[in-house]
């Protein structure tokens, strides 16, 4: 047996049943994961009636977008890792959208604009999200379109009860739905936010599914629905065209990947942020944090992610408009020069990163009966994105052109037709060329450093997939450690004598889901972190 799966069955056995926690879930058929129970208990019936895990993926995140309208939905952007047919041979999908053919960075600094906000329309670009899954589905689907997203349709009809993570995320966000007047009739209850046991309707919403159902991506970038959003748009000064939504598209991307200890780590290349956490796992790798204090770890592991994210902030953009080799950030010179950086009795300071602070997305995984598996996110960017709809089809327009630089000859400069930097980033795992997980943790840009810390809990410490989502996180953002409430207090006052600013505690930091393979017994391990409602559940 594989060394990361022994040290995790060894785990599960010696739980302690009387702590609080949660089991993993087991079983032999299939396994899926979401951050919300009733998007997992509409793909499991998607895999019990024929669907693929393509199918029940797209069916559980158009279900999500009405279950949790604030962290993802049909105007944001996608990215997904499939594998399929249980093997190595993983595709990378980007559907994440461009910035209008107007959008120039210089219109914006003419105007003395530095930073772009959520309510802009320069931080609309347009949402990438259907073309992903319409290119999913015509390559990999099974089920018709109309199967697919029935279940979405019905709940965005008749309404879905609000759960209690998603109700104290809404009860956040008043002031920003309240200023757009369609936001306003939609989103809001009488102008106050939904609260759990709320019945949530968005029936505009079920009518553009029902469009999607029967004329795929064609009815979302053309017809009634394009026209509604662009109306929308130019109606608070976008400069978004007809042309910007016929020519949205979706790419397969080559997967970048790396070694930790014996484990293959496989992540979503630029425009998107896996890298970083490549790199944060290559510094890790270079230490042996079994043989560091509790105390040395975090420090270690914060320093690395410091320089993780000041690269990130540095060089990485949309690859069409920035060719970086990946080889530079993962050769061993480059990362001896990385470690050279920390100073394990000091914390170091990095310039501040203009990159806008965001908290969170959803994640969803799915491994079918024949061995496919997916590694899929969705997200809105801000909470409830832009705060903007178009009032006809009900969409949230996400913000993800917030991600954009404004520096001129920056490699992430707003321009026409570029992807921004992204920071959802889905995940998989392999050993000895045999896929043995798919994983992700949500976050916003906590993402990238999340991966990193998820898989050093498993493969160092020898945490089961349960554990490791459930453990206290830390995440330097900004110079500042932000630590979850249960993180130990001795550690804390350490780091604070080596110079960390601490703000402790933070809120909950994201959440994630886990499928891990145990291919010689056949063998499927769930997990969905405390953090979410959401559910692991596999038959």
């Amino acid at each position: 047996m594989i060394l990361i799966l022994s040290k995790i069955y060894s785990n599960s056995i010696n739980r302690d049943f009387s702590d609080i926690g949660r089991s993993n879930v087991i079983s032999s058929n299939a396994m899926l994961a979401s951050s919300h129970p009733i998007a997992s208990s509409v793909g499991i019936e998607i895999l019990k009636n024929g669907g693929n895990a393509v199918d029940a993926a797209l069916a559980m995140n158009a279900v999500l977008c009405v279950a949790e309208p604030h962290m993802t939905g049909i105007g944001g952007d996608c990215f997904a890792m499939l594998s399929v047919d249980g093997g190595t041979k993983i595709k990378a999908l980007n559907g994440s959208g461009k910035a209008s053919e107007n959008a120039f960075a210089r219109n914006l600094r003419n105007r003395n604009v530095s930073v772009i906000t959520p309510e802009m329309p320069d931080a609309i670009t347009i949402p990438g999200a259907v073309a992903g899954w319409s290119l999913l589905h015509e390559e990999h689907g099974h089920m018709p379109w109309k199967e697919i997203f029935h279940p979405a349709i019905d709940y965005a009809k008749s309404g879905v009860l609000v759960h209690e993570r998603v109700g104290l995320d809404w009860s956040k966000n008043t002031e920003k739905l309240s200023k757009d007047k369609d936001t306003f009739n939609v989103f809001l209850k009488n102008g106050k936010p939904f609260k759990a046991t709320d019945n949530f309707i968005n029936s505009n919403l079920s009518e553009t599914f029902k469009t999607i159902a029967e004329e795929g991506s064609q009815g979302f970038y053309h017809g009634w629905v394009a026209d509604d959003m662009i109306n929308k748009l130019k109606s608070i000064g976008g400069s978004h065209t007809l042309n910007d939504f016929n020519n949205a598209n979706a790419e397969w991307v080559s997967p970048i990947s790396r070694h930790y200890r014996n484990i293959k780590i496989h992540e979503c290349p630029p425009n998107g942020q896996g890298l970083v956490a490549l790199i944060i796992l290559a510094i890790l790798e270079k230490f042996n944090p079994k043989q560091l204090s509790k105390a040395d770890y975090t420090h270690l592991f914060c320093e690395a992610v410091k320089i993780g994210y000041y690269l990130r902030d540095q060089y990485l953009a949309d690859p069409k408009y920035n060719r970086l080799s990946i080889n530079n950030f993962l050769n061993a010179k480059m990362i001896d020069d990385c470690i050279s950086k920390i100073d394990m009795g000091k914390a170091k300071l990095y310039d501040r990163t203009d990159f806008p602070d965001h908290p969170d997305t959803i994640y969803l995984t799915v491994r079918d009966k024949d061995g496919m598996t997916i590694s899929f996110i969705n997200s809105l960017f801000d909470a409830f994105g832009s705060g903007i709809t178009a009032p006809k089809s009900g969409i949230l327009f996400h913000c993800r052109g917030r991600a954009f630089n404004l520096i001129k000859d920056h490699p992430n400069e707003l321009n026409p037709n570029k992807r921004p930097l992204h920071t959802i980033i889905p995940a998989m795992i392999s050993e000895n060329d045999k896929l043995i997980g798919s994983f992700g943790v949500m976050g916003g840009q906590y993402q990238a450093a999340g991966h990193a810390y998820v898989l050093s809990q498993m493969i160092d410490f020898g945490l089961n997939p349960q554990q490791a989502l459930d453990f206290p996180r830390v995440f330097p953002n900004n110079n500042i450690l932000d630590f979850e409430n249960k993180f130990d207090k001795d550690v804390i006052d350490d780091l604070a004598l080596r110079g960390h600013e601490i703000n402790h505690p933070a809120p909950p930091i994201g959440g994630g889901q886990m499928i891990l393979i145990d291919n010689d017994r056949d063998v499927l391990i769930g997990a969905s972190d405390w953090r979410k409602d959401g559910l692991a559940i596999g038959y």
